[in-house]
């Protein structure tokens, strides 16, 4: 199931590229992560470009990677039933973790993620995390403290979009 959207997102994307270890270790998440993690998930790692409408995720497929925003925008979307998809927040901010899923069992996204312009993700599979975890627990706990602060500040941003959506005239 997951695999069909993450074709469908592909398809609309230009061919992944490559990533250096130097490129990573300029993304704040990624500040102080030692040099040979940093070129473990380099080699793993690709950017994609996507079209302004393209899926990223699709809300409850497997997660089979971290993706990280280099830039462009991407709308976080909730779907619930006799509703639809609820807008969540956009992330704009180059660098920030936009999808965790894959540090979470049981490995399901929690949102869908449309690109809101043409954007450029960087995609990092779920596997080269759990291996460079098994190698180094304490960078193991390092690395999820960093994606428990991004997850706090998408529920933060998250309770201020929707206010701010709800009460447009306050503000």
């Amino acid at each position: 199931m997951g695999q069909k959207h993450e074709k469908a997102a592909g398809s609309r994307a230009t061919d992944p590229i490559g990533i250096m270890s130097e490129e990573l270790a300029r993304l704040r998440f990624f500040e102080g992560v030692p040099g040979w993690a940093l070129e473990r998930l380099a080699g793993s790692a690709t950017k994609r470009r996507l079209e302004q409408g393209a899926l990223v995720v699709q809300q409850n497929d497997e997660a089979r990677a971290a993706y990280f925003l280099l830039s462009g925008a991407v709308q976080v979307l909730v779907y619930f039933e006799g509703v639809g998809d609820l807008l969540m927040g956009v992330h704009r901010e180059p660098g920030s973790l936009i999808a965790w899923s894959a540090f979470l069992d049981p490995y399901r996204h929690t949102s869908s993620m449309r690109c809101e312009e043409a954007t450029e993700l960087l995609r990092m599979p779920r596997d080269t995390f759990e291996e460079i975890f098994e190698e180094d627990p304490y960078l193991g706990y390092l690395i999820l403290k960093k994606v428990a602060a991004a997850m706090d500040n998408r529920l933060e941003g998250a309770i201020t979009f929707l206010e701010s959506s709800a009460n447009p005239g306050e503000l």
